[in-house]
């Protein structure tokens, strides 16, 4: 049926006014809460990199374009305006949705009302309606072709958006931090009377605890925490003036070790008997055991006191290897260089972290180094004033140092950070009772997602422990266990894993 001019006029001044309600609307509504709006878009797996302009340059678009369809003589121009951008919020979506690592917040006005999929079906409608109105105005059929190159462009647009924020995120590094749905969330806790508790370890179902204040008892729980029983650790021998007695879980085995000693003890989970297997080979400041006859560890080089690692085979009769080409000196190679040391059986790697710049270390077991990969922030140099006692040649810290990387947790082929520093878009009131928690990918040495571990009664976490199905946390005096969700889930490879050259 063909439409007479008055209704053709009615249509489109129907389909002008609907448009200028929605970006009046969607404008003011995120004028007025700009900031939450802004940040949002720097959690856009899309649009994080661009956000300061995004975020501006939208709202801005928005009013022009409202402002031009009440004008006779712009509205054919603000149609295809209108077109074009409905294209990009389509396009961006159906991006979110099909091709990203994760699904991000809503971000302003209707947009907070409707679930991403009811959002695209709105949007398809309405680019439905401004082209139809294009159409009605030049009352030719030949003008869907131009339509349809407008709307191939407008998301071809989107399309390089989405192609370089992956690669700024990846490359460039402007530390703003992804924070999905569906990462990890508290599902369990237990109040342990007690601050000095650390997770020594997991095996099967069975999580265990270490106290500082007595080194040799352990708290066993279950993983949904509803039994508990406590172990006393027999030592064969005790002639030792122990100074900084860890345990470490490795099952069947524990091991107590003191690097200041220094000494190894061994003994099976299943009777808390544990004999010496080493003394006084070597000093240590931290070690992992990577199989029953193998272990890596970090000591200092004599005279200058710099850290190196190394690695031994056997207890009976080690055979210690050194290497200082792992750990890379900037000012002092003893705090600069300090770091996390921890060890990944699936794939078969250690991974050292350090403390104060933004790198973590791959290496083999004997510490051929795979890669040196970056943590998400931007401290490539350690910022420390590291000054010299003339009286007795000790090297000290003369500042509190600039903390980046302050404790670290590995499973399969991620490894957990608890970082120190607050990334861009990240509100005061967040990390004043929470505590950022990064996720990269070993595999392919990439950053996957963060989260945020709430605390618990006023207390920060201080300790945490990663196995392939939770993540187990010391915060104050209570162990909490966060589930994993879906987006963290997915990049668990539970077999074990190759590494990406």
């Amino acid at each position: 049926m063909k439409l007479s001019e008055p209704y053709k006029r009615i249509i489109v001044e129907t389909i002008c006014f609907l448009y200028i309600l929605l970006f009046v609307y969607a404008a003011v509504s995120k004028l007025l809460d700009f900031e939450n709006f802004k940040a949002q878009i720097g959690q856009s797996p899309l649009l994080s990199p661009f956000a300061d302009f995004i975020s501006v340059s939208v709202i801005v678009v928005e009013i022009i374009i409202a402002i031009m369809l009440s004008i006779p003589k712009v509205k054919h121009v603000a149609l295809w305006s209108s077109a074009a951008l409905m294209t990009m919020f389509t396009a961006y979506i159906l991006i979110i949705l099909n091709y990203s690592s994760f699904i991000p917040c809503s971000c302003g006005g209707i947009l907070e009302k409707l679930a991403w999929r009811d959002h695209l079906i709105f949007n398809v409608v309405f680019l439905l309606i401004a082209a139809f109105a294009i159409r009605l105005q030049c009352n030719d059929n030949r003008v869907l072709i131009r339509i349809f190159v407008l709307i191939v462009l407008s998301a071809f647009v989107i399309v390089v958006l989405y192609l370089l924020s992956e690669d700024i995120m990846q490359k460039e590094n402007p530390f703003i931090r992804r924070f999905p749905h569906a990462t990890a969330s508290k599902t369990n806790s237990l109040d342990l009377r007690n601050t000095t508790y650390y997770v020594a370890g997991v095996a099967g179902n069975k999580v265990y605890l270490a106290n500082r204040k007595s080194p040799l008892q352990i708290l066993e729980t279950d993983s949904e925490f509803k039994k508990t029983r406590m172990h006393t650790i027999m030592l064969n021998r005790e002639n030792f003036n122990f100074k900084a007695v860890e345990i470490r879980l490795s099952a069947p085995f524990f091991y107590v070790t003191d690097g200041t000693v220094p000494v190894i003890y061994r003994g099976l989970i299943s009777d808390w008997k544990a004999n010496v297997i080493i003394e006084k080979k070597f000093y240590f400041s931290d070690i992992v055991f990577t199989d029953e006859n193998q272990y890596a560890f970090r000591t200092q080089k004599a005279p200058s006191g710099e850290n190196i690692m190394g690695f031994g085979s056997s207890y009976s009769n080690p055979e210690i290897t050194y290497s200082s080409k792992v750990l890379q000196k900037q000012k002092d190679g003893i705090f600069d260089t300090d770091g996390t040391l921890q060890y990944s059986k699936k794939m078969n790697r250690l991974i050292y972290t350090y403390y104060y710049r933004n790198q973590y270390i791959i290496t083999k077991s004997n510490l051929t180094v795979d890669n040196r990969a970056f943590t998400i922030d931007t401290t490539v140099h350690a910022k420390l004033k590291v000054v010299k006692i003339k009286k007795s040649g000790d090297i000290r810290l003369g500042a509190p140092p600039y903390m980046v990387n302050s404790s670290t947790t590995v499973t399969s082929n991620l490894l957990f950070v608890n970082s120190q520093l607050r990334g861009k878009y990240e509100g005061d009131e967040v990390w004043k009772h929470a505590t950022a928690v990064d996720v990269y990918d070993l595999s392919n040495r990439t950053y996957a997602l963060s989260f945020y571990v709430y605390d618990e009664e006023g207390q920060r976490m201080k300790n945490f422990f990663a196995t392939d199905s939770a993540l187990y946390i010391i915060s104050g005096h209570f162990l909490l266990k966060y589930g994993y969700g879906k987006n963290i889930k997915s990049k668990i490879n539970k077999r074990n894993v190759q590494l990406k050259n």
